[in-house]
């Protein structure tokens, strides 16, 4: 089943701010239409809480809400799909609990990450992070621009076409060297999320970047 990965991702993180609805909206109105909801930190009942605002909220705009980490919570509300990290469920068995119609992507830091998510069946990658950032407290090994053109090289050379989201620290002076080295789309938090309008500023980064990439980042 060909899957439609947004380029710009939209990942929620803690901020003293704007709570995590102020974020997907303001977000989603500049016009994101992917959402990665990641609540570390907050009990299975604020999670599930604000899981069906951010959805209701996702499908009234016609954006993708994906869930990070919780398969079950993605399976109970009917999320578009879950974005696993590398201590959490294998994809395999959140295929087997999700069915083929959603949207299930990993964490790589690695090629032979990839190797291994592809095997079991992912829809992207979110490959990272590429500097240091504060929104992980367990940070693998920093790839930098050097380490995307050698894993995606390493892609290329190995016949494996899936789409690659850089993550980690990203801010808009990074993406023409990330896309230039064949990155499908990037993952943006708080870069957005420390912003006092962070609509206004995806509409910034919406049209300063779109020149970046060959196809349209709000449709696809």
């Amino acid at each position: 089943m060909n899957k439609s990965i947004a380029k710009l991702h939209f990942i929620t993180s803690p901020s003293d701010q704007h709570s995590t609805m102020d974020q997907i909206k303001q977000v989603v109105l500049g016009g994101c239409n992917w959402v990665q909801l990641r609540m570390k930190e907050a009990d299975s009942k604020e999670f599930e809480q604000t899981a069906l605002q951010a959805l209701s909220f996702c499908m009234d705009n016609d954006a993708k809400l994906i869930i990070n980490d919780n398969v079950q919570l993605a399976a109970k509300i009917g999320a578009d799909g879950v974005h696993l990290g590398k201590n959490d469920m294998s994809p395999s068995e959140a295929r087997r609990i999700l069915g083929d119609h959603m949207i299930i992507g990993g964490t790589a830091n690695t090629f032979e990450d990839i190797k291994q998510l592809v095997a079991q069946g992912v829809d992207y990658i979110g490959l990272g992070p590429f500097r240091f950032t504060e929104t992980k407290k367990k940070l693998s090994p920093v790839l930098g621009l050097e380490g995307y053109q050698n894993i995606i090289s390493q892609c290329r050379e190995n016949k494996i076409n899936i789409p690659v989201i850089a993550i980690g620290g990203l801010v808009p002076e990074d993406l023409k060297g990330l896309f230039d080295a064949g990155v499908h789309g990037i993952a943006i938090s708080s870069y957005l999320t420390k912003k006092e309008q962070p609509g206004a500023q995806t509409i910034e980064l919406l049209t300063s970047t779109g020149k970046y990439s060959s196809a349209n980042w709000i449709k696809k």
